[in-house]
């Protein structure tokens, strides 16, 4: 796959732009850090209904897109109040205590709304979409009250395999990586990104002690291979509604969904690994 330079730089540019706001938010302060994925699962969450309009072939009902919509960001507010971080935190123990039921009312409320009246045929197949993005991106604000580290080396970690991935492939890729569902994915160019991550998180853990050597090669494990699968499984939904992109936000890169696919199924497991694994480590930028 021979690399198209306009559309590479078209990609450098955007996701230059995109980085800087996105990590601006994610290094200046918790409440931003929220705001910023609470956004980005509104985003993800709009998207999604489209997608399944498309596979399923019915049109939902104005009322089934709202009370969705609704429904996932009350389990994303659910899920960020959840008092489970092992670490102590004053903004996750402020929306354990103000948020925590009011997340749970506003989920049963727009549940019972769902599910109220009459229903298009096939609307509950977009409840699947709850699992796939609210949780995961709560969860991923879990991360953050445990350290600011985590989410963003993981972050780091999925950009390093994607753009590694894309010039590893534009440059010796030939053979396709499940042509069925992603075909400019290469055998060549997924192994590329997931050696180059290894090397700079075992570079980064040499020189940074953060964590131990092993748990900086095990973010960037989850940030390599599951992130992947979770390209693979957006780019699975794409084919069977038979698009392209799941939105047009970002120029070369599509829409909320294709920009963070991996981290929606990377982000749970990484969790479970810094729950059981990471030590609290409190750090701060601002």
């Amino acid at each position: 796959m021979a690399l198209n330079v306009q559309t590479f730089l078209t990609r450098l540019g955007s996701a230059a732009l995109f980085s800087a706001v996105m990590l601006g938010c994610m290094l200046w302060h918790e409440a931003a850090f929220v705001l910023l994925f609470a956004l980005v699962c509104f985003l993800c969450l709009r998207e999604f209904i489209p997608i399944v309009e498309k596979i399923v072939g019915i049109r939902f009902q104005g009322k089934e897109k709202f009370s969705f919509t609704g429904l996932g960001m009350a389990l994303y507010l659910l899920t960020i109040s959840l008092p489970i971080q092992t670490c102590p935190n004053v903004l996750a123990q402020l929306l354990s205590e103000w948020m925590l039921f009011y997340g749970l009312g506003m989920g049963i409320g727009f549940l019972i709304f769902f599910f109220s009246g009459k229903r298009t045929p096939g609307s509950v197949v977009l409840l699947s979409g709850l699992g796939y993005i609210p949780l995961a991106l709560g969860l991923l604000v879990q991360m953050r009250f445990q350290s600011l580290l985590l989410p963003l080396i993981l972050v780091l970690f999925i950009w390093m395999n994607d753009t590694m991935a894309y010039l590893s492939g534009s440059f010796v890729g030939k053979t396709p990586f499940f042509p069925t569902i992603s075909p400019k994915k290469t055998v060549e160019g997924t192994i590329g990104g997931i050696l180059f991550t290894m090397v700079f998180a075992a570079i980064w853990g040499y020189f940074v002690h953060w964590f131990p050597m092993w748990q900086w090669i095990g973010l960037a494990l989850i940030a390599s291979l599951v992130g992947t699968l979770g390209d693979l499984a957006e780019s699975k939904l794409k084919r069977m509604a038979g698009i392209k992109d799941s939105g047009q936000i970002m120029p070369g890169h599509g829409g909320a969904l294709d920009r963070f696919d991996s981290l929606l199924l990377a982000a749970p497991v990484a969790f479970l690994f810094a729950l059981f694994f990471i030590q609290c480590l409190p750090y701060r930028v601002f």
